[in-house]
């Protein structure tokens, strides 16, 4: 499963023996490590930043990792679609061709949970209440005064 591949804290990437966690950038799988592609591939397709797909040839390509197609294993109707950081066009890779994968882009939905959020307003509510200027971070801007 998933959880079983090492991942990264918050506290930067990821490295061999680290404790099960989110994937998010530094997080790399080679091909031989714990884990299987298939379940590399969900991880990156959820990861919300570019990854750099690492091909068997030694060709390397950032970008979004856009869609999949998991079929049987070693089946060449398995796939993943990038969009590259380059610009070009989007490009298909038949799984048989993909030897790993790192997070290298910064996921740019981190940190933007629901609970993050709360957390800060009920600060900031806090802080207003103790009198201090605070940054506004309402969805709806609130007048003060």
């Amino acid at each position: 499963m998933l959880s079983e591949l090492p991942g990264d804290e918050a506290s930067g990437p990821a490295a061999p023996g680290d404790s099960p966690g989110e994937y998010g950038q530094g997080f790399s799988w080679v091909e031989g490590e714990p884990g299987s592609l298939e379940e590399v591939i969900e991880a990156a397709f959820d990861y919300r930043g570019d990854v750099t797909v690492l091909l068997k040839d030694g060709q390397e390509l950032a970008g979004y990792l856009a869609n999949r197609s998991i079929g049987d294993e070693g089946s060449s109707e398995s796939w993943i679609e990038v969009f590259p950081a380059s610009g070009d066009p989007r490009r298909r890779i038949p799984n048989a061709q993909l030897g790993g994968f790192r997070f290298s882009g910064k996921d740019v939905a981190s940190g933007k949970s629901w609970e993050t959020w709360l957390k800060k307003y009920t600060e900031r509510k806090e802080a207003i209440a103790r009198g201090e200027e605070v940054e506004n971070i309402d969805l709806f801007p609130e007048e003060h005064g």
